[in-house]
């Protein structure tokens, strides 16, 4: 099998490239025994391997952190892996998260370390997790890696759930009012049309713009939404190359509200997890090799790559990032604290803790703010369809006077 790989080599370049190996064991210790730090390992798969490939669903952050707690607990009473991966099988209500676990206890009763068995899930957990678990079985600090993720999941979680809390208002909202417009389009306006056009008389501007407008939609209503669909599906494929995904980022974090809420969830994922793998005892460089792709944002990743530049050139971690303008002075300002004090991981916690009650307080004002929003251009639009059939209504009536 074919796998393609990125890693670190001696010299703390990235390099990246492809080569032949039996299985994915295989394929790690060969770049293992050449001294590199793996950023990425993945198989490359041709056209009839992609159409066989089976759809795995990835397990929810609740569920991951939970499993990481019972499990660090497992650990710290020396209890056997295998029975007590059984044990907590049995106490599990996530169907997805019980069919891992049947994975893991196969893996491990052959023998298998417990991260090993974790990836012969085949993407049902996060990379991140995998990789963690696989540095605290060689540094023997499994139960501080795990609890250290259950509490990283758990926040990841939270911030999802908020995320989701403040777009179910805006979708339901959305959905009445493409209701409203079906209803008036399909049932309504129908039954007055014949009304409205044979009468001599002039219609207002508003009441011809929403004739044309229905009658359009009648006609050409199936292509509108074709090309709606081809769009969202073109926009979907541009926004992921790397170009046009920053220009959407920065578009995005200049919005008001919006823009400092993604800016909030961002930092405090990016020192959760920086202050996590401190904590792992992985050196500086690996560790911003793999936050590029974690903090899931365009822009805070190339700041992220400019400051790995600095700090390979022997730049200090506080000067690199306070030359990157994504981040708060504040940010900056812990960070250097934490390398005087040699507390930079308790610092980093602390940045998280902080940015995650501001994520909170700004999702909060932004429901609070979207709700009188949508009513209004829910009023709007409710308002000009009863004007629209109501002001010739009136004409008429005046008229036959």
């Amino acid at each position: 099998m074919q796998y393609k790989y990125k890693a670190i080599d001696e010299q703390l370049s990235i390099i990246e490239g492809t080569f032949e190996a039996v299985d994915y064991d295989a394929a790690r210790r060969n770049l293992r025994e050449n001294g590199w730090q793996i950023i990425k390992l993945v198989e490359t798969r041709g056209l009839s391997a992609i159409l066989n490939r089976k759809i795995v669903t990835k397990v929810k952050y609740e569920s991951i952190s939970a499993f990481c707690s019972q499990m660090a607990m497992m650990v710290r009473s020396g209890a056997n892996l295998v029975r007590g991966l059984e044990v907590l099988k049995l106490q599990l209500e996530d169907k997805q998260l019980k069919s891992v676990l049947d994975t893991i206890i196969q893996g491990v009763d052959r023998g298998e370390s417990l991260s090993q068995s974790m990836r012969d899930c085949k993407g049902a957990l996060p990379d991140l997790l995998i990789n963690l678990v696989a540095v605290g079985e060689e540094s023997g600090n499994l139960e501080s890696v795990l609890n250290s993720m259950a509490e990283y999941y758990h926040r990841e979680n939270f911030i999802r759930k908020k995320v989701q809390s403040a777009s179910i208002y805006p979708a339901i909202l959305l959905t009445v009012l493409v209701g409203i417009i079906v209803f008036f389009m399909n049932f309504l306006l129908p039954e007055i049309m014949g009304m409205l056009t044979e009468n001599e008389q002039g219609l207002p501007l508003i009441t011809l713009m929403i004739i044309n407008a229905s009658q359009f939609i009648t006609q050409y209503g199936i292509y509108l939404l074709t090309g709606v669909i081809l769009l969202a599906l073109a926009l979907y494929r541009l926004f992921k190359i790397p170009k046009y995904r920053y220009y959407l980022d920065a578009f995005l974090l200049r919005l008001p509200i919006l823009g400092s809420n993604i800016r909030n969830v961002v930092v405090s994922r990016f020192s959760r997890t920086f202050a996590l793998f401190l904590h792992s005892s992985i050196p500086i460089v690996p560790i911003l090799n793999s936050m590029e792709t974690i903090v899931g944002n365009e822009v805070s990743r190339l700041a992220i790559l400019r400051v790995r530049e600095q700090i390979v050139k022997g730049e200090p971690l506080s000067l690199a990032f306070g030359q990157e303008a994504f981040f708060d002075p504040l940010v900056i300002q812990m960070m250097s604290i934490g390398e005087e004090t040699g507390r930079l991981e308790e610092m980093l916690e602390e940045v998280a803790n902080l940015y995650d009650k501001k994520v909170e307080i700004g999702f909060s004002r932004m429901i609070a703010l979207v709700e009188p929003i949508f009513t209004v251009i829910i009023g709007i639009f409710a308002g000009g369809m009863i004007i629209a059939i109501a002001l010739p209504i009136f004409s008429m009536a005046t008229g036959a006077q």
